[in-house]
């Protein structure tokens, strides 16, 4: 879908998957993001790492997250916990499906807008191209970092894009 719309270019591709789910968290004393956060992140590195230094961090990288997935890991873990009593404040905040979104924009800087569909990737792509050029045609951003989780049984998959707009 992405190399079919002759208005977008995909500057550079990036995978990053997993069995072990809660194996692909990062955890600091002060921060936590749902594991399935942390593998967009490592999607995406994987793309920047192709992209060179047209893409760097600032207010001109926007990022589109998509998943029908999203942080149910971390969902189940607050719901446990709330039958139990008690719920930890950092699990809550990364319960949020919008860090799929924003942990790629705090740990590499991008401060371009930044969305969350939560919907399947496939079904998605319509809307997230259309919302992709809308940004880019708006002078939002220069690059939209999009990332597509998938999840089937206890595989995740997120595929990290970094589009631009077709400069001709």
């Amino acid at each position: 879908m992405w190399d079919e719309d002759p208005r977008l270019v995909v500057v550079a591709r990036g995978r990053a998957a997993t069995g072990d789910l809660p194996s692909a968290g990062r955890r600091t004393a002060s921060f936590y993001a749902d594991p399935a956060a942390w593998l967009v992140v490592d999607a995406v590195q994987a793309a920047l790492d192709l992209a060179g230094d047209d893409v760097r961090a600032g207010p001109d990288v926007g990022v589109l997250s998509v998943s029908d997935h999203g942080t149910a890991h971390t969902m189940r873990a607050v719901a446990a916990g709330t039958a139990r009593g008690v719920v930890s404040p950092l699990r809550f905040a990364g319960a949020s499906p919008g860090s799929l979104a924003g942990l790629a924009c705090v740990v590499f800087g991008f401060r371009g807008p930044s969305l969350m569909l939560c919907m399947s990737p496939y079904a998605a792509r319509p809307v997230a191209s259309a919302i992709t050029l809308s940004w880019l045609r708006a002078g939002k951003c220069r690059h939209v970092v999009v990332a597509e989780h998938e999840a089937h049984g206890a595989e995740h998959r997120v595929a990290g894009l970094i589009v631009r707009r077709h400069e001709g």
